[in-house]
């Protein structure tokens, strides 16, 4: 191979792989909306998530959410992520 060639293909690869770049935001999951969680052994471990204590279940075992993004965060991104609703 000549060096032309290799040189080549290197700013290829370069330029691809600039171009294409990915988002740089990190994935937000459902249960990071909301700022009480609560864990249930019924389900094999299953977690369900509410705004307020008041919306779980069983009280005792409604604990702060560690992955809440906070409410101004968490709204800056549903409003940023609105979903498409498609009605056929």
């Amino acid at each position: 191979m000549n060096v032309t060639t290799v040189c080549a293909t290197l700013c290829a690869i370069a330029t691809i792989l600039v171009w294409n770049s990915g988002s740089s935001e990190a994935w937000v999951y459902a249960s990071d909306l909301y700022p009480y969680c609560q864990l249930n052994s019924s389900s094999g471990g299953g977690m369900s998530c509410y705004f307020t204590r008041d919306q779980c279940e069983y009280r005792e075992s409604c604990i702060p959410n560690p992955r809440y993004l906070g409410a101004a965060r968490a709204r800056e991104w549903k409003r940023k992520n609105k979903p498409e609703w498609r009605w056929w």
